[in-house]
């Protein structure tokens, strides 16, 4: 495997006047495509420059939550090489400065895209120039949901208040951080971790915590290394479909086990709360945040779209 090309991972976009923010979930039905759309619709109707890229590699449903039902180009064109550049697939949507790269429902070749047809997807997202470009990545912990989800700055989990959710987001997690700490190993050739890294990545019981005091206890040096680069790793939690109190207050005990088992600060931007008009709005093609702008919903969008921001300039 080529380090050079792995270095591009782990490095953030140039352009600090810009964002690329990849949404996941760990596990289907979380509304990580409801999330997206909706805050691309907010951010382009408040000025910005928006590109939203359906990243979800075998099941792509973005344009629907747009009003959008068929498009004559998308994201396969670029990965089969029928277009050459990724800007090429972009299309327009119905709203001022919000353009589209529409996923593809071809799971025979996206859904196990290769590692250079991956590297070359980042080299081209890496390359566009719109201010904010937004990611909805697919669901699981295959290596093309995590590339992706570190490209982001930050990445942003959106999950439900319920057990297999939080399970499922925790285990996206803490696959990202053995990610990066394979990144690290093979960038700075520390050959000799590779095997805890390795036997890390098998035990899914052990904690980051307890796996970095091993190598604490090995080379000082090689942990300082790891401990610093992950805390460049600083995702986002947005839970949906909060119910009530108690799934008001679950994002600040989710924050604490990931610092506590993970080693890693994960900001918690907000909650939105369950709405039936959700489900209504997807049925008639028709956007929710254009319909049910002074909703509880979309004040919950907005909130989080503010933090987001204050995150990006560093307040």
């Amino acid at each position: 495997m080529d380090i050079k090309s792995n270095a591009h991972l782990l490095s953030e976009p140039e352009d600090i006047n810009r964002t690329i923010w990849a949404i996941g979930g760990g596990k289907g039905g979380t509304g990580k495509s409801f999330f997206s759309a909706n805050l691309a619709i907010h951010l382009s109707q408040s000025g910005d420059e928006v590109l939203l890229i359906d990243a979800d590699l075998g099941g792509p449903n973005l344009h629907t939550f747009l009003g959008i039902k068929e498009t004559n180009v998308d994201l396969g064109h670029f990965i089969t090489n029928k277009v050459k550049e990724l800007k090429d697939t972009q299309i327009p949507t119905p709203y001022k400065r919000l353009n589209l790269i529409k996923g593809t429902e071809n799971v025979l070749f996206t859904s196990n895209l290769n590692y250079l047809k991956k590297l070359k997807l980042i080299r081209h997202i890496k390359a566009f120039n719109t201010k904010r470009v937004i990611i909805d990545i697919g669901t699981g912990s295959s290596y093309n949901c995590i590339d992706l989800f570190l490209l982001s700055n930050p990445g942003i989990l959106v999950i439900n208040p319920e057990p297999t959710s939080i399970e499922n987001a925790y285990y996206f997690l803490k696959s990202c951080i053995i990610r990066l700490l394979k990144l690290q190993v093979e960038q700075y050739k520390i050959q000799d971790l590779m095997k805890k890294v390795a036997d890390q990545i098998q035990d899914t019981s052990k904690s980051i915590y307890s796996f970095l005091n091993e190598v604490i206890s090995h080379d000082k040096f090689y942990a300082d290394l790891l401990y610093r680069a992950l805390t460049k790793f600083t995702p986002a939690l947005v839970i949906n479909k909060a119910r009530d109190e108690k799934d008001h207050l679950l994002g600040q005990s989710i924050v604490n086990v990931v610092q506590k088992y993970l080693v890693t600060n994960l900001n918690f931007l907000g909650v939105i709360p369950f709405d039936e008009k959700v489900h209504s709005s997807l049925k008639n093609f028709e956007p929710y945040f254009n319909n049910y702008n002074h909703s509880n919903v979309s004040a919950s969008i907005k909130s989080i779209t503010k933090k987001l921001k204050n995150i990006q300039n560093g307040t």
